[in-house]
């Protein structure tokens, strides 16, 4: 005898003509948080015990239960610095009683929109999501649906949605002063071509600083791929040293930096003689490089467990549409690559 297909979500869905999304959002107890009418509510539940689907989590939603799930959308979850970021956060949601499902997005729109589906179908009782370029209409709308989210380490600041982040501007104030102060006066910046604030606000930092010292007129940014860098890195690196004699680099995340460690490496360009560095993040590359690493230090630690203290308190207050702003101070940890100019 054949074995009896299982009911699926989709097979529930489909016999209402409905979205996935809205009817695991009703199993799961939340249409009322999501704005959906009493008769839809009544009749997933109707047709979903009909249909044998899921009896513990309808029970649970007949109690107003809650999933105890926590969603999360990193952009590349092999960068040190969202691997250490997405343990901190499961580390801080286990201690509140909560599990943590995670995903990578690749800095990709479509990507982003398909793993919060995922998540919401899997009953999530909030989000946490580093956003991507293009994606703040899909932020707005989530919002506008009663979606418990906290943005991490990026906001749109137009938007009314809770977010916990570094002080980017201040994080590349601090350096580019530095070099300034040890007597740097060619001072390029590299960074993404991105238009999240993160970046923006990196290079506005950089951009402030160079102005008030009055060396405006040597401002040079080089833009890099989001995607895929390297080549990037290094056909930027090769024009500051070559072309436009740069004295100091500043690089404005972890992977940039460590791209251009290698790059500079590979052109037997000497740090700090030829040009000095300043980093950003840390790490164990840049302590065990021949010549120590000057960084802004970003204490991930903290922006990650302010961002799940955030969405927990949404979770448990219903206070989806209160926003909360936590901006942490950078740290400038001052090596060898930032020598006083000779």
């Amino acid at each position: 005898m054949a074995k009896e297909k299982k009911v699926s979500l989709k097979d529930v869905a489909n016999a209402i003509g409905v979205s996935t999304a809205l009817v695991s959002i009703v199993l799961n107890g939340k249409a009322k948080q999501y704005r959906i009418g009493d008769d839809m509510a009544e009749k997933v539940l109707k047709v979903s015990k009909e249909m044998n689907y899921s009896p513990n989590l309808i029970a649970r939603n007949l109690r107003g239960g809650k999933t105890q799930l926590i969603g999360l959308v990193v952009t590349d979850i092999s960068n040190p610095f969202f691997s250490s970021v997405s343990r901190v956060i499961e580390n801080k949601a286990i201690e509140l009683n909560y599990t943590v499902i995670f995903g990578s997005s690749d800095e990709n729109l479509n990507n982003t929109k398909n793993l919060i589906e995922v998540l919401l179908n899997k009953g999530v009782d909030g989000l946490i999501i580093v956003p991507c370029d293009g994606s703040e209409k899909l932020i707005e709308k989530l919002q506008e649906r009663g979606v418990p989210i906290v943005l991490l380490d990026r906001y749109f600041p137009n938007l009314n949605v809770s977010f916990s982040s570094l002080d980017n501007f201040k994080a590349t104030e601090l350096a580019t002063q530095h070099l300034i102060d040890q007597g740097y006066t060619r001072i390029s910046l590299i960074a993404y071509k991105s238009e999240m604030n993160n970046v923006t606000d990196r290079i506005l930092g950089y951009e402030d600083s160079m102005k008030k010292a009055g060396l405006g007129a040597n401002i040079n940014i080089k833009r890099v791929s989001l995607i895929n860098p390297k080549p990037d890195v290094n056909k930027a690196i090769e024009s500051l040293i070559n072309k436009s004699k740069t004295e100091a680099i500043v690089f404005t995340t972890n992977t940039l930096s460590i791209h251009g460690l290698y790059c500079l490496q590979d052109m037997q360009v000497t740090i700090p003689n030829d040009v000095a560095i300043v980093g950003f993040d840390g790490g164990d590359v840049f302590d065990l490089f021949y010549s120590p690493i000057t960084y802004i230090e970003q204490p991930y630690v903290q922006i990650a467990e302010e961002a799940v203290t955030i969405l927990v308190n949404k979770i448990k207050n219903g206070e989806q549409n209160k926003k909360s702003m936590v901006i942490i101070e950078p740290k400038l940890i001052v090596k060898n690559s930032s020598p006083k100019k000779d």
